[in-house]
């Protein structure tokens, strides 16, 4: 009697110690979700970044480290942003915020390199990571030591995005590409009316921004005015447009009024070529180009014409007889009715990083560069005119390298 006692005793605590198991479970089930309601959207923030802790999540999170040039086009912390911008793979997501995408986290970590004084310390690695190195800027833009920072970065970027061809992802200020039908009618339309009524442009014009140059592109122009006028705007000239003071409104007036458009370079280097010549090379007139770039290969057949490929004497013979000879002339015309070029802010800034989004996702190999200041200083390939084959005589302005300018900028 007494053992079935003890055991009916042993039942009934054991269900009240299940009871009140259950009990607490609920209970802590109840605050929780009390406390997500609450806090949704922290919440929910934080679950984005809180499920991509693992080389196999989906979305990759791309952190801006010292960049503060704005946003590039994409909206900051939205996993959305590289759908809304189109990019061919998505599932990215842009931030700057150190605390919501901790640099231990992230899938890339962007660098702007013109004003990296010193590596950061991150601790914490993961092999899966990329660190990347961002400049626009060419290499003798700003001297090596300008910032005082570690002589070199060894073994630290696995990959670059810049203008050089050989970067890792390619930031370029323009790219030409040739369609069935052009869809800007109203240039077209603009440039067949001004051949037909014979309206007489003038010869050359040039805006200037910044004045002095690396290139010495104001030496080969003052040598260039002796043989014919070259009309100067914007604030380094002596012409004010009349439609406005912006660059692109005085740019279309330029483009309407002259033949020739100078998009003299301030630096001579191996593919470098500024937003400048593609904004004209849009627009009804010819570039002439001074600049390391290859031109051939990324602007179409007689679009331009090479002013390092000539002196000043001979450039200003070759103008004068496409200026008496409207079919020479029209030869550099014809190409923009089959070919766009695209040379718009939001398409410049955002296509870079739809590219890096696409290559977070790509089984790439991993690779690091191991003397970064080696890459970028040594091979970039700057050089002066006269190392082009052509000896400036006279003198220009001063060198200038107008550090203070933003580092993204239109004002060439």
């Amino acid at each position: 009697m007494a053992k079935s006692t003890i055991l009916s005793s042993l039942k009934i605590h054991k269900f009240f110690y299940i009871a009140w198991l259950f009990f607490l479970l609920n209970v802590i089930n109840f605050r929780t979700s009390d406390y997500d309601q609450e806090k949704s959207p922290a919440v929910h923030v934080k679950r984005i970044v809180g499920q991509n802790l693992n080389p196999d999540r989906k979305m990759k999170k791309i952190l801006l480290w010292n960049a503060v040039y704005g946003s590039f086009g994409f909206k900051f912390d939205d996993p959305s942003s590289f759908e809304e911008n189109k990019c061919k793979v998505s599932n990215c997501m842009l931030s700057k915020d150190k605390a919501l995408v901790t640099p231990e986290t992230a899938d890339a970590v962007v660098f702007l390199y013109t004003n990296l004084c010193n590596l950061p310390k991150i601790y914490g690695r993961k092999s899966y990571q990329r660190y990347v190195l961002l400049t626009d800027d060419p290499p003798n833009c700003f001297n090596r030591n300008y910032y005082k920072r570690e002589p070199f970065f060894g073994g630290f970027f696995n990959w670059t995005m810049s203008y050089r061809a050989n970067s890792d992802i390619s930031w370029t200020k323009g790219w030409v590409q040739k369609v069935d039908k052009v869809s800007d009618v109203s240039q077209l339309k603009r440039l067949k009316q001004q051949q037909l009524s014979g309206k007489k442009k003038k010869l050359v014009a040039w805006y200037v921004a910044r004045c002095g140059s690396v290139s010495e592109r104001e030496g080969y122009i003052t040598e260039l005015k002796e043989y014919l006028q070259i009309d100067t705007y914007g604030p380094c000239g002596d012409l004010a447009c009349p439609i406005g003071t912006d660059v692109q409104s005085c740019l279309d007036y330029i483009a309407e009024n002259y033949k020739f458009v100078l998009t003299f370079e301030r630096y001579i280097c191996d593919d470098f070529v500024t937003k400048r010549f593609f904004d004209v090379l849009r627009r009804p007139t010819v570039p002439i180009v001074f600049g390391g770039a290859d031109y051939e290969s990324i602007a179409p057949p007689n679009s331009f014409i090479d002013a390092l490929k000539m002196y000043p004497k001979q450039l200003a013979s070759h103008l004068k007889l496409l200026d008496d000879n409207t079919r020479l002339y029209n030869r550099h015309l014809k190409w923009k009715f089959s070919y766009e070029v695209h040379t718009g802010y939001g398409e410049i800034v955002v296509k870079p990083f739809c590219d890096l989004c696409e290559k977070l996702h790509s089984a790439e190999p991993h690779k690091i560069y191991r003397d970064i200041d080696s890459w970028w200083y040594n091979s970039s390939k700057c050089s002066t005119s006269e190392e082009r084959g052509i000896k400036i005589t006279r003198k220009g302005k001063e060198q200038l390298n107008d550090i203070e300018i933003p580092w993204f900028s239109e004002d060439d």
